[in-house]
């Protein structure tokens, strides 16, 4: 399982996959951390009485900031998918064949 001689070209695609990969990481881990927000701690503090009412109004803005960063994951995704290719050039057989 040698790879290939990888030239600028590779260099460069296999930048851009790994900050298409972190970038997807970030925006999941920003997806979650609003659904977090919105649907569980900002609930929980309302009902405990650590934050008034008016917190619940925050809500839907968190819901919508974690929906775009849930498009934006998927988007960085399919491209990370798009840019897997560069992968079997520099590695032209597989470990598992």
């Amino acid at each position: 399982m040698d790879p290939t001689f990888i030239t600028n070209a590779e260099w460069s695609q296999t930048g851009e996959l790994l900050r298409f990969f972190f970038g997807t990481l970030l925006f999941v881990i920003g997806f979650a951390a609003n659904m977090l927000l919105a649907l569980a701690f900002i609930p929980s503090l309302v009902g405990t009485g650590h934050l008034s009412r008016n917190a619940l109004n925050i809500r839907p803005a968190l819901m919508g900031i974690a929906f775009a960063c849930l498009g934006t994951a998927a988007y960085f995704f399919f491209r990370m998918v798009e840019l897997r290719g560069v992968l079997g050039i520099i590695y032209p057989t597989r470990w598992w064949m």
